[in-house]
């Protein structure tokens, strides 16, 4: 590949890189919490517990992503003002 056909590269842009390491660390956290605590509790009580465990993870997940969003745009109102 000639070196005149590549595109410039881009600066780093570490507070691009901490909200994406966030975001993949959250998510992550939360996959491993869903699948590995559903498995557990699918393994160790039975399916119906299992649906009612992953059931209540979701919910549990659903208010922290909201709380989240709330934060984030706390976060950005504030940052707007710099």
């Amino acid at each position: 590949m000639n070196e005149g056909t590549r595109p410039p590269k881009q600066g780093f842009d570490p507070r691009r890189h901490w909200a994406e390491t966030q975001r993949n660390l959250i998510l992550g956290g939360f996959a491993i919490l869903l699948v590995v605590g559903g498995g557990l509790i699918g393994l160790l009580y039975g399916p119906v517990a299992a649906v009612t465990g992953v059931s209540c993870l979701l919910v549990f997940m659903g208010i922290f992503g909201f709380l989240f969003v709330i934060l984030k745009a706390m976060e950005l109102w504030t940052r707007e003002d710099e």
